[in-house]
């Protein structure tokens, strides 16, 4: 870590800190016993640089370690003799450890602990370095609040020892300690300390305007009230000097907060405002908001001590946050648009403010995470379901504008978030195209969750949402199968497996652009198994020998056709369709969603053919009737196969096959290298490719 670029400490604070640990005067301290010497912790040191991120599932850089190391410092600056090389090296150990200490407080109670107590010990040791006033409220509060969740035992003394000091060494320099953690201490450690400047909240008037620098240009009229101990003149003077600080700022902040504004013009209304910013710093939760509300304050109260020292704890937490929350496709870790988009609202806010090249890599996640939300907005511009909203009918316009920006249609259609596991198909940007949401990640932990999801909206409306599920079991994602994705202008292919203890089940979903999807389902089993596919559709439904669809006379409609009847039952709710097939392993279902335009009644028949192939090997086929075309499927379940049926001759996995009335022929292969219509050879390769098309 590079203290320089990401905290406020500068060389001479290094210098220092070496200069008072070489002095061995601290009180207390001696009472830490080094485990080990100075030179394992160098050599530590120079091995594994303090990282700026938290890293917790390092064990070297877990809260635990990471104090135990400050706290083993400073017994070794007690005890054991050093060059000058030596206490500079150790002091810029410490305060290296210290900083991540103070901007990552997150984990169990009794990892907390031991960070608070070695952070409340360093702010005490620091006491001469402006930076130790936070470092020491934010440890002192920590110890509080762990303390609250766990009892040490009497023989826990590697935990109250460092306590103990901290506590002792605060008090004998009268440094302010939070009267809740001196509460909380005497009362869980049975203690009787008595302490001698008690730090409170809310802030009494004379705390407020000590935490305040009176030196900052502007505020020479309040210095002057408070050093003669006018409390009710300086109260008027800074409310003077917010006003006209605030009226100054506005002009260089992008489209400013107004009410946030607000909440900080006049004394009373800044006092409680630093207030929260204090309690923040302590606990920075939930992290995204609390990173923002913290590095905002940083830019309104220029005039409080610590501003520079939170905007850059702001600045390290960001950091942290860009690879701790968000996938590498854009979208956050909760998987909800809730979570999304709460924080590109915080984010923006916060890059309203004027700020430094550290704030690009911020810039590019914002950009990166609206451009996510676009991609998955709906024809309409409505979100699809992915967990809950942040407001009813919220919508990617909205979101825009929150982010200041204006909804651009991306260059691409389709896309895929590959960690999110959720992919959007769709044929344009138009109102009136089509779009289909696969989500594909498994639902809960039950028996009959939903092992992925859809939601289909074209021309208009959305159609359906779906489900699919294997009834008696729970999947979750497979992790020795790849989700396969390929996206053309012409087409789109996702194909995703999941797999419980003996129950293994695969998706595929082929859209063919501007036209229709078909969903590919597979169950492997050891017994029989009874996959199920839930249509949610809405409105008037009809059904006929496993083809359902809807009827609305002045909007587009859906239609649904199952291929091979055989064990397959359809039943019909009040707003939905359930396509059931129990049958032994492998179990196959491949199904039809058609949409049509309002008025537009004709649909495809759809027919089973027989597919010729090896006996190892299932292959399934179908063809859809259209009035001008007839489509061709054939389908491997195992990989690359030689598949014949009617005069089709293919070698592949997966293929699409068109004919129109003039014999034309069009063609999609998907792992495929051969493909003989007829007498005529369409194409033949040296090698399968993943996608080779004539269309």
């Amino acid at each position: 870590m590079l203290l320089e670029k990401w905290t406020t400490l500068r060389t001479e604070d290094i210098q220092l800190l070496a200069e008072e640990l070489e002095q061995q005067q601290i009180p207390f301290i001696a009472q830490l016993e080094p485990i080990a010497d100075f030179e394992e912790l160098l050599t530590f040191s120079e091995a594994n640089p303090t990282p700026v991120d938290f890293t917790p599932q390092h064990p070297a850089w877990r809260l635990e370690s990471v104090a135990a190391r400050v706290i083993e410092g400073i017994a070794a600056a007690a005890h054991e003799p050093l060059t000058e090389f030596g206490y500079r090296e150790l002091a810029r150990i410490v305060l290296e450890h210290t900083v991540y200490l103070y901007a990552y407080p997150d984990g169990e109670p009794r990892p907390r602990l031991e960070a608070g107590s070695a952070l409340a010990l360093v702010g005490g040791i620091c006491a001469s370095l402006p930076q130790s006033e936070l470092w020491r409220l934010a440890g002192f509060g920590r110890v509080a609040a762990a303390l609250a969740e766990v009892t040490p035992a009497p023989t826990d003394s590697y935990l109250t020892l460092p306590i103990d000091v901290a506590f002792s060494l605060a008090n004998e320099q009268n440094l302010p300690i939070l009267a809740s953690a001196i509460d909380t201490y005497n009362a869980v450690l049975k203690r009787n300390v008595t302490l001698k400047n008690r730090f409170d909240f809310p802030l009494s008037d004379s705390d407020f305007f000590e935490a305040l620098n009176l030196n900052f240009p502007g505020m020479e009229t309040v210095k002057a009230a408070v050093l003669v101990d006018d409390i009710p003149a300086a109260k008027t003077a800074y409310t003077a000097f917010r006003q006209q600080f605030l009226k100054d700022f506005v002009g260089g902040v992008l489209n400013p907060d107004a009410p946030l504004l607000e909440r900080s013009d006049t004394y009373t209304t800044a006092k409680p405002y630093l207030e929260c910013l204090l309690r923040l710093s302590i606990h920075p939760t939930p992290a995204i908001t609390a990173t923002t509300e913290i590095g905002i304050a940083a830019h309104l109260f220029p005039e409080f001590q610590g501003n520079e020292q939170l905007g850059q704890l702001a600045l390290q937490r960001y950091k942290w946050i860009i690879d701790a929350f968000f996938h590498a496709d854009g979208f956050h870790k909760d998987r909800t648009l809730r979570a999304q988009t709460e924080a590109i609202a915080d984010f923006a806010r916060f890059l309203r403010f004027p700020s430094d090249g550290q704030t690009q890599a911020l810039q590019m996640l914002l950009e990166k995470l609206l451009a996510t939300c676009i991609h998955l907005s709906q024809p309409d511009c409505s979100f699809p379901p992915l967990g809950p909203l942040p407001a009813p009918n919220f919508d990617a316009v909205e979101l825009c504008a929150i982010a200041d920006s204006s909804f651009k249609c991306p260059d691409t259609t389709s896309h895929a978030l590959p960690e999110t596991d959720c992919y959007v198909m769709r044929d344009n940007w138009q109102p009136d195209g089509q779009y289909l949401f696969f989500d594909a990640q498994p639902k809960g932990d039950s028996q009959n969750a939903d092992i992925s999801s859809l939601a289909l909206h074209a021309h208009g409306r959305q159609l359906a949402t779906g489900t699919v599920r294997v009834l008696g079991t729970t999947l979750t994602v497979s992790d020795g199968l790849d989700t396969q994705w390929i996206t053309t202008p012409a087409f789109d292919f996702v194909e995703k497996w999941c797999q419980a203890a003996a129950v293994h089940h695969k998706r595929g979903i082929f859209y063919l652009k501007g036209e229709y999807f078909i969903l590919h389902d597979l169950v492997l089993g050891v017994e029989a198994e009874t996959l199920e596919q839930i249509f949610y559709l809405g409105g008037r439904i009809d059904a006929d020998a496993g083809h359902t669809w809807t009827e609305d006379a002045r909007r587009s409609n859906l239609f649904i056709g199952a291929t091979d009847m055989t064990d397959l039952t359809v039943a019909l709710a009040e707003d939905s369709v359930i396509y059931r097939r129990k049958s032994e392993s492998p179990a196959v279902l491949n199904t039809l969603l058609f949409p049509m335009r309002p008025g537009v009644k004709a649909h495809p028949t759809i027919s089973d053919i027989e597919v010729r192939t090896d006996a190892d090997v299932l292959g399934t086929g179908f063809t859809l009737v259209l009035p001008n075309t007839t489509d061709t499927f054939l389908i491997s379940d195992d990989g690359l196969a030689e598949m014949s049926a009617e005069d089709i001759w293919f070698v592949g996995e997966y293929l699409f096959l068109r004919r129109d009335a003039s014999g034309g022929v069009q063609f999609i292969m998907l792992n495929g290298r051969f493909l003989k219509v007829g007498s005529e050879v369409l194409t033949d390769l040296d090698e399968p490719r993943e996608s080779y098309m004539r269309m």
